[in-house]
């Protein structure tokens, strides 16, 4: 998003699968699940410590000797744990930040419960299912997303903040309270409407994007299982990027629209009518360059998730699952402060609506919102986005296993 998402219903058992088997072989079947974990910005790592009760209670116990899956995780636990962290997408538009698809952990049509809806099509599940967590999350964490969005943009309104005698605002909570007060409730939840029309195509494209590149990826002998799922992730955010773009520019303009802004639209209809006769096809693409930048973002939390996660060997060669969540929450942090200038440049760039533009592309923004604002300017927001994670966590994981239960 770009938020990570708690499923209540499959984590716990394969956690503690995690932990009951050697870190050899968990290295194996984790490097499938954790390199895939983001697309962009905005979907973040954090596992609650709570309990989470069994489903789909068919598992490897049905498998002949010789056909039981070797390593950590069983069949079961390790469907059940690429299930939640499937679930953890952040697009490139600051949605929940990338689409964690483990084509390894995908249930055979053998091994898993058929449903009445869609049977035993797992990746039309997994789209549908994730589309849907991603939706709920949206309307849980939009208040957030505004502030942070708002945060990320005020620096271009300094000017006219300063002659209208209007106070910028500072910080969270200072930020949700002037909204209401200034806005009204209703203006927490700008550009919800395109966030929850982003997510199915998100899934869709990103999923089919990911299986085709692991596929084509895993040819080559001398790539390692860990760089086909990194490229692959990679590839897959920047196509999901590309063809999405011209949604999260809607999202960006509508959350920060005001009384002091170039731009005001009524409706979805509205502003793309607005925006293609003022700034042509181009407009829906303001901003994809430092989208694509983004992608580098799982390119950072993979190789210190498996640097944290070595640390805490014990000399069993045994992790804890406990140190498995740490580790995961804490590689997810530090990936996302690292890339999040980004997002600040992306924000600044997708609302440039009437020319002359004062950012001409992200290298100039960079020096110019530096040489203005400072260094601490590319780091507007970014307490919010961290605040966000967790709600956004907890919410699209739940929802998303609440819906494979359906399915």
């Amino acid at each position: 998003m770009h938020d990570k998402n708690l499923s209540s219903l499959a984590t716990e058992q394969a956690l503690a699968d995690l932990s009951s088997n050697s870190f050899g072989n968990y290295q194996t079947n984790t490097q499938n699940l954790a390199a895939l974990g983001q697309i962009h910005t905005e979907r973040d790592q954090y596992w609650p410590s709570s309990g989470i009760p069994l489903h789909r209670e068919k598992d490897s116990r049905s498998l002949s000797p010789k056909q039981q899956p070797q390593g950590l995780l069983n069949d079961s636990a390790n469907r059940r744990l690429s299930a939640a962290m499937a679930a953890e997408i952040e697009v490139a538009g600051d949605l929940p930040e990338s689409a964690a698809i483990n084509c390894k952990a995908q249930p055979a049509a053998s091994s898993i419960n058929t449903s009445a809806v869609f049977g035993d099509n797992w990746p039309l599940k997994n789209s549908i299912a994730g589309a849907g967590a991603g939706c709920v999350s949206s309307i849980v964490t939009c208040p957030l997303d505004v502030v942070k969005t708002r945060l990320q943009y005020q620096g271009v309104l300094a000017e006219k903040y300063r002659q209208a005698g209007y106070t910028p605002y500072t910080g969270t909570i200072n930020t949700l309270r002037r909204i209401v007060v200034e806005e009204g409730p209703r203006g927490l939840y700008r550009g919800l409407t395109p966030m929850l029309m982003g997510y199915l195509p998100t899934w869709g494209i990103y999923f089919a994007a990911y299986e085709s590149l692991k596929r084509e990826l895993s040819a080559p002998a001398y790539l390692s299982a860990t760089a086909v799922h990194v490229l692959s992730a990679m590839g897959a955010g920047g196509s999901t990027s590309i063809l999405t773009n011209p949604i999260w520019v809607l999202k960006s303009r509508f959350m920060t629209q005001s009384s002091y802004t170039e731009y005001r639209y009524t409706s979805m209809r509205h502003a793309v009518q607005m925006i293609y006769r003022a700034e042509g096809w181009r407009g829906f693409y303001k901003g994809l360059g430092s989208s694509l930048l983004g992608v580098t973002h799982v390119a950072v939390q993979f190789p210190l998730y498996e640097q944290l996660k070595s640390i805490h060997v014990d000399a069993g060669h045994r992790l804890e699952s406990s140190q498995i969540l740490l580790a995961s929450a804490l590689s997810k942090m530090v990936a996302s402060s690292v890339t999040y200038p980004h997002e600040v440049i992306r924000t600044r760039l997708q609302n440039q609506s009437k020319r002359p533009y004062k950012y001409t592309g992200i290298i100039h923004a960079t020096r110019l919102i530096y040489h203005e604002e400072g260094i601490w300017a590319f780091y507007r927001g970014l307490p919010t986005n961290l605040i966000r994670t967790v709600p956004a966590s907890m919410v699209t994981l739940l929802t998303y296993e609440l819906l494979i239960r359906v399915l």
